[in-house]
């Protein structure tokens, strides 16, 4: 009975005028935000919005499909026809769920894309993981706001609904900064495990920007299945014995034990779901790390197209960063430009540069141009207090800047996009009337992309989508 009640609960569901089209909509704004995120770090960007908030949104999403058959009036054929409402309950639930899997295999082809170009970090294995916890969570909890609300209209159930969600997706950010501000253990950051997402993050092992993890994860693993299990639970005896067809009929003492199972179900991962976070968090991917990521300027040192002018926010820790990102695992013509500390009054008489790349990336200067030991040279007008710093302290107006041909080539990606490999240059030179030679030493970095990521997971992305597009014009063919 429970199958066939399903299989007729799903078929209605999929029934309505809009159903196709709203999915559509939906797995296309997805496939555009993967298209956009692969200019930067992939499983950052798209993960965080695709494997957390979207699942979240089943909590509103479940709650008014459980909620709309008291407001459409068929719970009325419910309650009189030879169909026990336990099935029905469960077939119901069961529907959301198929959507909630639906969802998740519709991530799989952006997925694959990732995994064809780059092997899968720990972030991303985790998220795989946290998903489907996030979307039985979220159908539990959904399942019992959608349950508490008798009436003629879903706004109801769907507004509050929406307002946990809200909640839930605020506690993560909430209880990243507390761990990382060394209060996870404090009441304000154990309130934050809350959060069904929360309680996995942690039940899981990892984290989005903290540095540690908790010691063990025992007592969060029994909150999560009190959580879910007893959100389920209380649901069921709800409907199936506190409930008429259009009132409640529960005694005080079922209203009062009702009131206290939900607050069961928020007291208990505060309370007892481990909180001591003195582990150091494992790493999430295998990028390097950067020094003054965001730097922007007082440097000497950029990336440009040969021949191309200085770059206008020049120079920055990302050589170019302002820039097109590079492609990865091909060579890629650029002209490094060295801005020499040396007045455009004074010849330079020695220069050498050296290149070392790192994690991956090679870096080869054109010997042609170092032949005569002099690079090309071009002089620089700069603005008051902007140009290089000379020996006795003041910014020069006229200066050098040495132009050298390099072939970069960036290997072993750890991400679609946003890679930024680390690039230490060390220049050395002397100018007409230096005792000695002077050095320019900088650690710097070059960002990279694979560079057919972002067609392909637009590509990626709109597979399903189409197909849902599909669907719903032939149903509005069939019904105009």
């Amino acid at each position: 009975m429970i199958g066939t009640l399903y299989r007729e609960e799903l078929h209605a569901t999929m029934r309505g005028q809009f159903a196709w089209l709203g999915a559509g909509v939906v797995l296309l704004a997805l496939g555009g935000v993967a298209a956009a995120a692969t200019q930067d770090t992939w499983v950052d960007g798209y993960g965080i919005i695709a494997y957390f908030l979207v699942p979240l949104a089943f909590i509103p999403l479940a709650a008014g499909v459980v909620a709309s058959p008291r407001a459409n009036r068929f719970v009325e054929s419910l309650f009189t026809a030879p169909v026990e409402r336990g099935h029905w309950f469960a077939a119901k639930i069961l529907v959301v769920l198929t959507l909630a899997a639906a969802y998740y295999v519709a991530l799989l082809p952006m997925l694959a894309v990732y995994l064809h170009h780059v092997a899968m970090p720990l972030l991303l294995r985790k998220f795989l993981v946290w998903t489907p916890g996030i979307l039985i969570a979220s159908v539990a909890i959904g399942t019992l706001v959608g349950v508490l609300f008798i009436g003629r209209s879903i706004a109801a159930p769907a507004a509050t609904g929406m307002g946990v969600l809200l909640a839930y997706a605020a506690l993560v950010p909430l209880q990243e900064l507390m761990v990382a501000r060394g209060n996870g253990a404090t009441r304000i950051g154990r309130l934050a495990l809350l959060s069904p997402a929360v309680l996995l993050k942690n039940a899981l092992g990892f984290t989005l920007v903290a540095g540690t993890i908790p010691t063990a994860t025992a007592s969060t693993w029994t909150s999560v299945a009190i959580v879910v299990g007893g959100a389920l639970a209380l649901a069921a005896w709800t409907f199936l014995r506190l409930q008429g067809v259009e009132t409640w009929e529960a005694s005080r003492r079922q209203g009062w034990a009702l009131a206290a199972g939900i607050a069961v179900l928020c007291v208990v991962p505060v309370a007892f779901a481990d909180h001591d976070y003195d582990v150091a968090a494992p790493r999430v991917n295998t990028a390097p790390a950067i020094p003054a990521l965001f730097a922007r300027g007082n440097g000497s040192f950029a990336l440009t197209d040969a021949g191309a002018p200085m770059p206008v926010r020049c120079c920055g820790t990302i050589l170019n960063r302002d820039a097109t990102p590079i492609a990865t695992d091909r060579d890629t013509p650029q002209e490094l430009l060295i801005l020499l500390p040396v007045d455009t009054s004074r010849a330079l008489t020695l220069f050498s540069l050296r290149l070392d790349g790192q994690s991956g990336l090679s870096v080869v200067a054109d010997a042609r141009a170092l032949t005569t030991g002099i690079p090309p040279l071009e002089a620089h007008v700069y603005d008051n207090e902007v140009g290089p710093v000379a020996p006795d302290g003041r910014h020069l107006r006229n200066g050098w800047i040495a132009r050298v041909p390099v072939t970069l080539h960036p290997a072993g990606p750890w991400d679609i996009g946003g890679n930024r490999y680390p690039l230490t240059i060390t220049a050395t030179y002397a100018a007409a009337g230096d005792a000695m030679p002077r050095t320019l030493t900088a650690r710097t970095a070059v960002n990279a992309q694979v560079a057919s990521g972002l067609y392909e997971m637009a590509a990626a992305g709109s597979l399903l989508p189409l197909c849902c597009f599909g669907a719903a014009l032939v149903r509005w063919k069939r019904t105009r």
